[in-house]
């Protein structure tokens, strides 16, 4: 697997305790929208069990002229993590990849419903980015569980594509809402995928979330008759 040293140029806060951080891209490097890669810390000043590397996928697009990967850190944050937080711009991390099967299919005329919950929103962030951008009109739908609306990371960039690419639809729907709230509420059941979705058997299925959520989704969509070959699933180990 290759092996690069990225440069930091950028971190910026999107969303209730959100963060993405901006890399410079290694000349000719190129991967597949929903790929990953371990991040290993360079001598960090604190560490736990869990070691100095993690996984992330990338959020940017293949055709970004930056690498860019979107963490959640909260207050209980792991030593990882914290360490993350406060890396200055300039300072650099190793990488390894791009690596990850979570890719899209190739068949463009098979609709695709992606199904993500809370920071499980990068892989497609990065799949529907480019597909926007390079018109491909491929059926998407988007169905994004987040908390309330301030968790809800990149909500206005998808809502932006959506009036762009008339082949991507978006249901983002929120546990606990604001009164002012419009769109759909609660979890992600199989109800709502049903009341979007009109033939359950012609799409192929992404989910990406935390493991529990994705367990869920996976029987959810076993108990609708989606045949287990047509269900891709990624989680996201907490860190």
């Amino acid at each position: 697997m290759p092996i690069h040293l990225l440069k930091l140029i950028n971190k910026r806060k999107i969303a209730q305790d959100v963060f993405a951080f901006t890399f410079e891209k290694p000349k000719n490097f190129t991967f597949k929208p929903g790929q990953y890669g371990g991040f290993t810390l360079m001598q960090p000043i604190d560490t736990n069990a869990g070691g100095s590397t993690r996984r992330f996928s990338l959020s940017s697009s293949p055709n970004d002229p930056c690498l860019e990967i979107t963490i959640r850190i909260q207050a209980q944050q792991s030593a990882y993590k914290r360490v993350l937080s406060q890396l200055e711009i300039g300072s650099e991390i190793k990488f390894a990849g791009p690596t990850g099967l979570f890719t899209l299919h190739e068949e463009i005329t098979t609709p695709a419903v992606m199904i993500a919950g809370g920071i499980g929103i990068t892989p497609f962030y990065s799949m529907i980015k480019t597909l926007t951008a390079a018109q491909i009109p491929q059926p998407l739908h988007l169905f994004y569980g987040n908390q309330s609306l301030q968790d809800t990371a990149f909500l206005e960039d998808l809502m932006t594509w959506q009036q762009q690419n008339p082949h991507f639809h978006f249901i983002p729907t929120l546990a606990n809402p604001d009164q002012d709230w419009q769109g759909e509420k609660g979890f992600i059941t199989d109800h709502m995928i049903k009341k979007y979705i009109s033939n359950l058997d012609a799409p192929i299925y992404y989910i990406c979330g935390s493991p529990a959520m994705v367990t869920v989704l996976q029987e959810t969509l076993a108990e609708m008759g989606i045949d287990e070959d047509r269900i891709k699933v990624e989680d996201f180990p907490g860190y």
